[in-house]
């Protein structure tokens, strides 16, 4: 079950640059501290998947000022197409639901999200809490962001690395967000 003051502190330490309210949840299940960047430089980042969508995405901003949902071509994605969720944002951010969840994240994961919320993840309110607590931290902060995370051992994979980006609409708001998560690689490098 998710608990909104709970992630709303979380954001609230994702947007001040403190992550102690985020990893306190994974802590205490004996998991490592999530790592979670704003702004990354793709050369930084782990897999050929989560760079790639990271790079065509600042293509298209550079092309039109900000990225709008009609400016992502699944055509573009190809290479990446397996690992990307698509996500509407619902209530001004309270939840969101998956548009696209990629076939290679529903078979290793071992369940598919398509048509269900962030809130009814099947493996429970840490990872739903996490990753409200970043979408809405992005409503409010409209960059990229990367996360790292593990999940508990009984979760079909251990770890997760992500990156998450904002869709404008043509007023600037974030409607949509795109992501690719890819699983499994190895703890990474603290932020600088």
């Amino acid at each position: 079950m998710i608990d909104l003051a709970t992630i709303d502190a979380m954001r609230d330490e994702l947007l001040a640059g403190n992550q102690a309210k985020l990893a306190a949840p994974f802590i205490a299940l004996g998991l490592r501290q999530p790592v979670v960047r704003w702004n990354p430089v793709p050369e930084e980042l782990p897999t050929q998947q989560i760079p790639f969508l990271l790079r065509h995405w600042h293509a298209l901003r550079e092309r039109h000022g900000s990225v709008r949902p009609e400016h992502v071509d699944p055509f573009d994605l190809r290479p990446v197409l397996g690992y990307v969720l698509l996500l509407d944002v619902l209530d001004d951010g309270a939840d969101y639901r998956y548009r696209l969840y990629g076939t290679e994240v529903a078979r290793i994961a071992g369940f598919d999200m398509t048509g269900k919320r962030t809130s009814e993840m099947v493996t429970g309110s840490l990872a739903s809490n996490f990753y409200l607590a970043i979408y809405r931290a992005m409503l409010r902060r409209p960059e990229p962001v990367y996360s790292w995370h593990e999940m508990p051992m009984e979760i079909t994979i251990n770890s997760w690395d992500r990156i998450v980006l904002p869709l404008q609409d043509v007023d600037g708001r974030i409607v949509r967000i795109i992501t690719c998560n890819v699983p499994g690689t190895p703890v990474p490098a603290p932020p600088r």
